[in-house]
């Protein structure tokens, strides 16, 4: 008796899907755990930089912090031959450094070589220098996760590893998915299983209950690899400000006009935002450009350094143009929500941890898998001994 072409169809299907859950997985697998367990690492970056540089990036300083106009001059002084300083990271907390990062060209166009200097907000005095970003521990990681090493190629091949890792997630699913229709007894382990049989329920299981958060962090990460085409695909739906080109902001000098000192720009900056924290400033350095500041204000989602910004005209001052979370767009809000729920901040340190706890399943999923192929393997060459025999 045949059997109906439905499931046939069907038969056919689940084994196109096996096949690619495999070849993705098998030539793949590699990529996703790397990519995994960096990001792991990276949703705590800042605390092991801290704990593994303590002089360099802590201070028990107490007291009112120094003029903004003193660090920078300060920072001004440490800058590397040929570079300038570029910006300023201030403290969120207590214990937190002033990190100054300094700009330097390469003989590759558009370019640049960072260097991060660490200044002690309490004393002034200058705590680490000569950081090369890329160079020291965490930062290598963070270059490895973001683009494998390789620039803009490597930040494409990365996007590509999300989407890849989408495919892997949604064709495990349609396999791990009961025909049957016991949706609840598939997220159970079934006691005194064989070896191999316990390899697969670990390995389903892992997948079945991340598939979701593992998705999150795939989708967050292809807006990371390819922002200008998220925001474009946003945009269709709800204007972005993030899309609109920000060339036209510059500052007008004025013939006899001297520009602002950082500490007034920063006034300037905290009068908009009265209930706001600086955490990011943007110095000028060529004659038409700007400062340009980063404020965190409570109930932000980017808890680290907030999603409101603020251009300002260097010579008069003049706001050219303001960032407000609290008046974002549908469109806004969603892209200011990505980067944080990438790296878990967006639930505070429990969705740190979450993600940090997630990102070690693919790992898990990857041994699992290579675990099930060897013993199907080993299985495979005794049955052909003893038919042999």
């Amino acid at each position: 008796m045949s059997l109906p072409v439905q499931t046939i169809l069907r038969c056919f299907l689940r084994g196109v899907w096996l096949r690619i859950h495999l070849y993705l997985g098998l030539f793949g697998g590699a990529l996703f755990v790397l990519m995994s367990l960096t990001g792991s690492f990276l949703v705590f970056y800042k605390a092991i930089d801290e704990w593994l540089n303590p002089a360099q990036l802590t201070t028990s300083g107490s007291g009112p912090h120094k003029p903004l106009n003193e660090v920078v001059a300060t920072a001004q002084a440490t800058v590397p031959a040929g570079g300038w300083l570029d910006s300023l990271e201030l403290p969120a907390h207590e214990r937190e450094v002033v990190k100054a990062w300094h700009k330097v060209p390469t003989d590759k166009l558009d370019h640049f070589r960072w260097y991060l200097v660490t200044i002690d907000p309490y004393a002034g005095s200058v705590l680490g220098r000569d950081r090369e970003w890329g160079t020291y521990l965490v930062s290598f990681i963070y270059e490895l996760h973001e683009s494998l090493l390789i620039d803009e190629l490597g930040r494409t091949l990365v996007g590509c590893v999300a989407i890849l890792l989408l495919i892997s997630i949604g064709t495990g699913l349609f396999l791990w998915w009961p025909r049957s229709g016991k949706v609840r007894q598939a997220f159970l382990s079934v006691p005194g299983a064989s070896l191999i049989r316990r390899q697969y329920q670990w390995h389903k299981l892992s997948g079945a209950y991340s598939a979701v958060l593992l998705s999150v962090l795939a989708i967050t990460g292809l807006y990371l690899a390819f922002p200008t085409y998220v925001i474009s695909l946003v945009s269709a739906f709800s204007p972005v400000d993030e899309a609109r080109d920000e060339s036209t902001v510059e500052s007008h000098p004025a013939s006899g006009q001297s520009a602002l000192s950082v500490e007034q720009a920063a006034r300037l900056a905290r009068s908009l935002f009265p209930d706001g924290r600086i955490t990011y400033i943007g110095l000028p350095h060529e004659a038409s450009d700007v400062y340009h500041m980063t404020i965190h204000r409570p109930g932000d989602v980017r808890a680290s350094t907030g999603n409101s910004e603020v251009w300002l005209d260097q010579y008069s001052g003049a706001v050219l143009k303001v960032r407000d979370w609290r008046t974002f767009t549908p469109g806004d809000t969603f892209v200011a929500w990505l980067f944080p729920l990438h790296n878990g901040e967006a639930f505070g340190l429990i969705g740190r941890w979450i993600v940090f706890v997630c990102g070690v399943v693919p790992l898990i999923l990857y041994v699992t898998a290579l675990r099930m192929w060897w013993l199907k393997r080993q299985a495979h060459r005794r049955q052909n001994r003893r038919s042999s025999v």
